[in-house]
């Protein structure tokens, strides 16, 4: 009974390990999507109460154009890392040694931390001109990937954490399992997809200028959705093909 307790606590541990890393993902590409319209100063589309005809981003937050420096090669970056997080799963379930995981995790999660945190700190305090006041939405990926942090090196240097995720990966890999790796990446973008699409819900509170949900204002965050889903969709529909023409191993039944 106690051995069948412990299976079952790791699996549940791995899985929201899974989790955590897919959530992350999502934040960090939420996080791109909002930052892009200050960021390279894209037109809003139409007049609007915040935005009188002619106005720019940049109009409305000076210091962006004045970081434009710092704003977007971190935002290059915290697009780049949203989908780090995905081959991060990938590793995960396909057997990566765990030394070699680790490492990489703990690079893209301190590169993501760094990649939220400096401009978050310059949007708090207008460009060092005003005194520090939280609430950037770019405190979103920071407080993410600062706590997957804190996760990988529980996992790495907590023993029985350590084990647990070991055994899940030694005892669950899909290494060379290519129909289900497929399937779970499909997932993954589909996950990415649902987030891009809900982001003008998710993301409103943090968008609101002058009564104005500006998330609405640009389109992005839709493209993003559409490409995601069509990535998903386009795995998921090779998985199946892929199962009709080479069944996998473990689809095969002995008698």
């Amino acid at each position: 009974m106690l051995k069948t307790r412990i299976k079952r606590s790791e699996l549940i541990f791995n899985l929201i390990i899974i989790a955590l890393f897919a959530i992350t993902a999502s934040t960090q590409l939420l996080s791109a999507y909002g930052a892009v319209c200050v960021t390279y100063n894209i037109p809003t589309g139409r007049p609007s109460p915040p935005f009188p005809a002619g106005e720019t981003w940049w109009n409305v937050f000076a210091y962006a154009e004045a970081f434009a420096g710092v704003y977007i090669p971190m935002n290059i970056l915290t697009w780049i890392l949203a989908f780090a997080w995905g081959f991060l799963i990938y590793a995960y379930i396909t057997k990566w040694p765990w030394k070699r995981f680790f490492l990489v995790g703990v690079i893209v999660s301190a590169l993501g931390f760094i990649s939220g945190i400096i401009p978050a700190i310059i949007s708090d305090t207008g460009g060092f001109t005003a005194d520090f006041d939280f609430g950037s939405p770019h405190w979103g990926r920071t407080m993410a990937n600062a706590l997957m942090l804190v996760i990988l090196l529980l996992m790495n240097f907590v023993p029985r954490l350590n084990i647990a995720t070991k055994k899940f990966v030694e005892e669950r890999s899909v290494a060379g399992q290519y129909i289900k790796q497929l399937i779970y990446m499909s997932l993954f973008f589909f996950w990415l997809g649902a987030a891009s699409f809900l982001g003008t819900t998710f993301m409103a509170d943090a968008h609101l200028v002058n009564g104005l949900n500006v998330w609405q204002t640009i389109e992005i965050q839709f493209i993003g959705g559409v490409i995601t889903s069509i990535i998903g969709a386009s795995m998921l529909s090779t998985a199946l093909i892929y199962s009709q023409i080479r069944p996998s191993s473990a689809l095969i039944k002995t008698k």
